[in-house]
């Protein structure tokens, strides 16, 4: 069920109406996020309903069992039982297949001798990697003692299974939601009126920008790349850079605004990451919980920055390797977390050299040099990001070296829509917080008015049926 169509808005009515009604009932209120949250789930694969409630029983077995005993070894045994739970999820369903024909190709290649691949063939379950994260990450506070075990199994299914996050983030950690499960909930009207704003905000982004640049000018690169010139190839670069943002901010988006009419709060996910000024600080504002997650779960138990200067460069290029990686399991997303690591690393290291200081403030001029460079590094790697396979990538680069540089096939309109989102995003954060405020300030039924007249021009300006998020395939 996508967040940009009728049946969710619908949906989200009944759930949000249901919820409230049952507010005082706080076992009955619980039950009903479970099961509207897995009626959301099911709507995309019934099936694999039955994953999300496995990893959940497993996490809250192990993490009863951490707080029933003090022995380390019983509960290194059982954060293991944890780790290889859902990493096993990932690994049978999202990289099998990828790993079994790569090392059969390599087999093959050895013995000069075909061989057939063993197979699974099996469908990705929506949100799992960002379930098993979220569920994992519980098991692990709990195994050092950063969280208490949570008793009621109902209240940690409803953190699990939320539908507002469930399918595509933010990454929530338990400690950030559970304690919004106890007591009575409560809702205030500046929760409402944020949660219509951000609901707009996110429509706005998905249906006006992402996927108008990508039925015009994206896809259809990407997919005849030799059809189209060099510059123009780069032009729908720097339209899928914006397409992305706007896809997948603007979900998140949706999806804290949802939560917000239920009185919950969701981590913010994106934080104007196009203003970065080197690939650290992009990280450090693209898909936030996901870069903070992977800091506290492995960069920092490897050791971060305190093992030593190799270490630290090893334990650094590995994190974000495995950034990449969590994307897909094709060579592409190999590929594109290795460009990831090994930029990290060389720009970690050239500032070391350098003696660069994070406290030193850079001047307008060379912020705005450094901020360019930042911005065609995350451009330009997107390809790999995009391309649907090695070949794919490879015909991109092909055109975008070709020396053509016509942009007959470039519209007026595609050229006001890229001008405007990175005017947009490049606007200080004060514009749009001055935004929110004087919406928030307005009268409810205006508020409502001004969502519902969001609703019907994006439904004129529409491309046709809702499209997928893209982050649905991770």
């Amino acid at each position: 069920m996508l967040f940009n169509s009728l049946d969710y808005f619908l949906f989200l009515a009944l759930a949000v109406a249901g919820f409230w009604l049952l507010a005082r009932h706080r076992v009955a209120r619980l039950a009903f996020v479970v099961v509207v949250s897995c009626l959301f789930y099911m709507a995309a694969n019934p099936k694999y309903i039955f994953l999300i409630l496995a990893s959940t029983l497993v996490d809250y077995a192990v993490g009863l069992g951490l707080g029933a005993t003090d022995d380390e070894r019983r509960r290194r045994v059982l954060l293991g039982i944890s780790l290889v739970s859902n990493l096993g999820l990932l690994a049978l369903f999202k990289y099998f297949d990828f790993w079994s024909g790569a090392l059969t190709e390599m087999y093959s290649s050895l013995t000069g001798t075909a061989h057939t691949p063993f197979l699974l063939r099996w469908a990705l379950p929506v949100g799992i990697s960002f379930y098993t994260f979220q569920t994992m990450s519980y098991s692990i506070d709990v195994y050092r003692r950063a969280l208490e075990p949570k008793r009621s199994l109902l209240e940690f299914t409803s953190y699990v299974t939320f539908f507002p996050q469930l399918v595509a983030g933010p990454i929530v950690r338990a400690s950030e939601f559970l304690p919004q499960l106890e007591g009575e909930p409560t809702l205030r009207r500046e929760q409402v009126s944020r949660g219509l704003f951000l609901i707009g905000t996110g429509l706005v982004k998905k249906v006006a920008v992402a996927d108008y640049l990508s039925s015009n000018l994206v896809d259809r690169v990407f997919a005849q790349p030799e059809l189209y010139t060099g510059t123009e190839v780069v032009i729908a670069l720097y339209a899928f850079t914006m397409q992305i943002y706007c896809d997948f901010s603007g979900y998140t988006d949706m999806a804290r605004g949802s939560a917000l009419f239920m009185g919950y709060e969701l981590p913010e996910n994106f934080d104007r990451p196009y203003q970065a000024t080197n690939p650290a600080e992009f990280w450090r504002r693209w898909h936030m919980t996901l870069s903070r997650w992977l800091r506290d779960y492995l960069y920092f138990p490897l050791g971060g920055s305190r093992s030593g200067p190799v270490r630290a460069y090893f334990n650094l290029w590995l994190t974000m390797m495995l950034i990449g990686m969590w994307h897909g399991a094709s060579w592409t997303f190999v590929l594109y977390g290795f460009l990831q690591a090994t930029v990290m690393v060389i720009h970690r290291f050239a500032r070391r050299r350098s003696g660069a200081r994070d406290d030193v403030e850079d001047k307008l001029a060379m912020r705005a040099f450094k901020v360019f460079w930042a911005l065609q590094f995350v451009v330009f790697s997107r390809i790999l990001f995009r391309a649907s396979s090695m070949d794919n990538a490879r015909a991109v680069i092909e055109r975008l070296t070709s020396g053509t540089t016509s942009t007959a096939q470039i519209s007026v309109a595609l050229w006001a829509m890229l001008l405007a989102t990175f005017a947009l995003h490049f606007t200080p954060r004060t514009w749009f917080a001055t935004v929110e405020r004087e919406f928030l300030r307005l009268p409810a039924p205006v508020q409502g008015l001004a969502l519902g007249g969001v609703g019907a021009v994006l439904s004129l300006v529409a491309t046709g049926e809702a499209a997928p998020y893209i982050y649905f395939q991770f």
